[in-house]
């Protein structure tokens, strides 16, 4: 789960393995907090989301300083999907780059976790109105990116589906 919520998030492979370990440093340091057994996967959801937030805002400094050029699937594990596909995936991962921090997990947790608001808002310690307010902004901008991509466009329209 971990893992996974990393990939999705960083789009880098190694850059997730390297969160997982942070977030179980986390998990296991901070677990004696826990007071509800059963809360467990939340806990660990919300450290995961407070890990990407800290690395992805620490990417976006990086990136307005010139410092590194933005990573788009690197290592993610898609040798097996044709080039073409691989092109609009990576065309699509720069884009959710663009997008802000709590907007990118936002999207990332609900079109691709498939995570309710409200887990999402618990997760993220965000109210659920928050939470759907960042889920339209990200929506919207990456609605209006889209149209802007000839490749992507063709795709959006062709599959009649929004972000």
């Amino acid at each position: 789960m971990v893992l996974r919520v990393a990939r999705r998030g960083l789009g880098s492979a190694a850059e997730a393995e390297d969160i997982a370990q942070e977030v179980f440093f986390r998990v296991f340091r901070h677990a004696k907090s826990l007071q509800d057994p059963e809360r467990l996967r939340s806990f660990v959801y919300s450290v995961t989301i407070r890990a990407l937030q800290t690395e992805l805002r620490r990417r976006k400094l990086t990136a307005w300083l010139h410092f590194e050029e933005p990573q788009a699937l690197s290592g993610l594990g898609w040798r097996s999907v044709d080039m073409e596909t691989r092109e609009l995936l990576q065309r699509f991962h720069v884009l959710l780059e663009r997008l802000a921090p709590r907007e990118r997990l936002v999207f990332v947790l609900r079109r691709m976790e498939s995570m309710t608001v409200e887990e999402i808002a618990a997760a993220m310690e965000l109210s659920e109105s928050t939470v759907k307010r960042s889920m339209a902004r990200a929506s919207t901008r990456l609605s209006r990116w889209i149209a802007a991509d000839p490749l992507l466009a063709g795709l959006y329209r062709e599959e009649g589906s929004r972000p």
